[in-house]
């Protein structure tokens, strides 16, 4: 496995945060409409639960309909 270094470009520890799921870079929707922005992989994956409906996402929450 690689590890960003090897890239060629160094992230600050910010960037790497938003790629990997970071303490508040991620967000998910309920299947009943909740939304939640702004909080951990763990809490988003968690929120959305596993019934159809639920969303959650990290890196692609700029894009999403609800948290972008």
């Amino acid at each position: 496995m690689r590890n960003f270094s090897q890239f060629g470009t160094v992230l600050t520890r910010e960037e790497s945060k938003k790629i990997r799921g970071g303490s508040g870079t991620c967000g998910a929707i309920s299947p009943s409409g909740s939304i939640l922005c702004n909080v951990s992989k763990d809490t988003a994956l968690w929120w959305k639960t596993d019934e159809p409906g639920g969303w959650w996402c990290c890196e692609s929450c700029g894009t999403s309909s609800y948290c972008g």
